[in-house]
């Protein structure tokens, strides 16, 4: 029987982490520092969702159309003031690439926002680094285009 061992010491910690396979799409190991999720699906994705009416966010979002294809990178942010059960302000900053992505927002009747990366033929595969997310959860899942029928686009800037 292996006793369990409660470890504190951060340098121990580094080293384990040092020592780990990184994780990527095809092999297991540890998720790099930042990294929230990768999604290689042919399908729209909810990227977050709030937890709060009060909203501080932004995530930089990588797009390829294929797992070793150059990215388009976006610099996603938004924020909605605490008490407040409308809309964030999205806003959608292109970084590097072309503009072939729309990022959606869907609020319920109770404040909760939904933000949704909507597939196109180019935008099989995404990453997403959590720059900043007070009052969001990330998610990363699989979505239909019904979700977020109705929603509202990011400004782009």
């Amino acid at each position: 029987m292996i006793e369990k061992i409660k470890i504190t010491d951060t340098s121990v910690i580094e080293q384990i982490r040092d020592n780990m396979p990184t994780a990527t799409i095809s092999k297991n190991g540890l998720m790099p520092a930042g990294m929230i999720g990768t999604k290689n699906v042919m399908s729209s994705v909810l990227l977050c969702e709030t937890t709060n009416t009060a909203v501080t966010g932004s995530l930089l979002l990588a797009v390829s159309a294929t797992t070793s294809g150059i990215p388009n990178l976006y610099f996603i942010t938004m924020g909605r003031a605490a008490g407040s059960t409308n809309n964030p302000t999205l806003r959608v900053t292109l970084l590097s690439g072309i503009y072939n992505i729309k990022i959606i927002g869907k609020t319920d009747a109770n404040g909760v926002c939904r933000i949704y990366a909507e597939r196109n033929q180019y935008t099989p595969v995404l990453d997403v680094i959590a720059m900043n997310t007070n009052g969001i959860t990330m998610k990363m899942e699989t979505a239909d285009n019904s979700d977020f029928a109705n929603g509202f686009e990011a400004t782009l800037i």
